[in-house]
């Protein structure tokens, strides 16, 4: 059960005001999602204009063409995720732009050339939650104000003569899988997203929720490493001024 750790570079664009490239290793292969954030930004449109907070977009591309349902879908849920989290009404009226770029996903080298993962047919999860990690750093490179911040896991249920919680399911793993899970713990250990997709009862549905909040709110867990990943920036950039 246990999870390898995410490989974070904050300020990876110099085109935005906050920005990180975010790797996760799903079992020896790699998702790799750029995230470049605007903040704040004056909404394009007034009919969109929130009197009193701020109006959040997310834009999601797939690595090979253009968004679709998928995209969609996880563009609304990772939206979702950072309502919960940003103060909008330090900005009123304003516009949080994130955008997100799938740069690598997983390859299938059991079928002939070795099939890249992320068509429509293919589970979201192992995008939704890279794709939340990736949005939460480039908000805050960005100086975003968040009231909390989050992070979230991708875990499998394997059945058989012994009943197995996968961290971070690779294309393999996720095929014997009975069910997928992403959960998204604030660093209070509040659940601001669960999805989930295939059958389980409810005690497989728990014991996936306890592996996911060891992987993100453990000792070294998933927030200790975006925690690590922010010392490192804000230490690289002082000694940068400092000559």
């Amino acid at each position: 059960m246990a999870s390898s750790a995410p490989q974070i570079v904050l300020h990876s664009l110099t085109v935005a005001d906050g920005s990180a490239t975010y790797t996760i290793t799903l079992h020896g292969l790699a998702i790799t999602i750029a995230c470049g954030v605007n903040y704040a930004l004056e909404v394009p449109h007034r009919s969109d204009e929130r009197p009193a907070t701020i109006l959040i977009e997310v834009n999601l591309s797939p690595h090979n063409a253009v968004s679709l349902v998928k995209e969609r879908h996880v563009e609304s849920l990772v939206r979702r995720v950072l309502e919960a989290i940003v103060v909008g009404e330090e900005t009123p009226r304003a516009l949080l732009q994130v955008s997100l770029q799938v740069m690598n996903v997983e390859t299938d080298e059991s079928l002939p050339g070795g099939i890249k993962e992320g068509g429509q047919g293919e589970s979201y999860l192992p995008i939704l939650a890279a794709a939340v990690d990736a949005s939460v750093l480039g908000c805050l490179d960005a100086g975003v104000v968040m009231r909390d911040i989050t992070a979230a896991a991708l875990v499998g249920v394997q059945k058989g003569a012994i009943e197995t919680v996968v961290v971070n399911p690779g294309m393999k793993e996720r095929k014997r899988c009975s069910s997928l899970h992403v959960f998204a713990f604030t660093a209070r250990g509040k659940v601001i997203l669960m999805e989930s997709e295939g059958l389980f009862k409810m005690p497989e549905f728990e014991r996936a929720m306890d592996a996911a909040r060891e992987v993100v709110l453990g000792p070294e867990g998933r927030l200790n490493e975006f925690r690590k990943a922010v010392e490192q920036n804000t230490e690289a950039r002082m000694r940068w001024k400092e000559g």
